[in-house]
């Protein structure tokens, strides 16, 4: 990204009422703002009354660089999916809430590379950490959403010795269609993650995977990824990283690397 962030406090937003989501809508189109009776005057007021009036900017500068870094990365995402087909033919990327459910997925794809979770033996502990937590839920009194699906997303032993399998034998954490659901499940409906994956493998960023030693099962549907997904995710980081501390003093920033563990 050649841009150069701004030092002073821009305020991101979107005028189109019908895609008033902003950085998740479809098609969005990102105006500029400052001045005015906006948040921009609020801050303003809070730096010249509060003592902490600085940390106050430094936080909409850090918010503003993260939803920046998001946009670049839904953005080039979109670019590459276009070069399949037209947009309109990937309806739940493009849809209302796309660009959240797109993060979601990338996030879960990227962080089990990014913390080498990645073998049967770890894949194994997360499972069972995935179906603790999913227990502690249902169990919750307070509770709220569907008991049952919830239910369904816990991995059973057979099941689980199916999944440990295939990460054996392909040597990476591919999961069938239905498998990435119930994984996903707090972030969005099994049905949701479903038709996710039908648009990035349309968009030919995810990929069936096939291997003869693997028994044959019609419902486990394996996917993986391509790789592009996370790569891009990765370098949306390194691109917020880059502007936070472009936003920051050399006093803040040395502050700031002297307190990191």
């Amino acid at each position: 990204m050649t841009e150069t962030p701004p030092k002073e406090f821009r305020v991101i937003s979107n005028d189109d009422r019908v895609r008033q989501t902003d950085l998740t809508g479809k098609q969005p189109q990102l105006t500029v703002k400052a001045g005015g009776r906006h948040m921009t005057d609020a801050m303003n007021d809070v730096s010249q009354t509060s003592p902490g009036g600085d940390s106050v900017q430094l936080a909409f500068e850090t918010v503003e660089c993260t939803l920046r870094a998001e946009n670049w990365f839904f953005e080039t995402v979109r670019k590459e999916l276009a070069k399949t087909a037209d947009l309109s033919d990937f309806p739940t990327i493009m849809g209302s809430n796309g660009h959240d459910y797109l993060l979601h997925f990338t996030q879960f794809m990227f962080f089990l590379k990014a913390l080498d979770c990645t073998d049967a033996d770890q894949i194994s502990n997360y499972i069972e950490a995935h179906n603790k937590r999913l227990g502690d839920m249902i169990a919750d009194p307070s509770f709220t959403k569907s008991p049952k699906e919830y239910r369904k997303a816990i991995f059973r032993p057979e099941r689980k010795a199916k999944i440990l399998d295939t990460i054996r034998m392909l040597r990476a954490p591919v999961f069938a269609i239905y498998e990435y659901g119930h994984l996903l499940i707090d972030e969005m409906s099994p049905k949701t993650t479903e038709k996710l994956i039908e648009d990035l493998r349309h968009g030919n960023l995810l990929s069936r995977r096939i291997d003869d030693r693997i028994t044959a099962d019609q419902k486990r549907i394996l996917i993986g990824s391509t790789g592009f997904l996370e790569d891009t995710y990765r370098t949306s980081l390194l691109m917020q990283r880059r502007m936070i501390a472009m936003t920051m003093s050399d006093q803040e920033f040395q502050k700031a690397k002297a307190s990191a563990p």
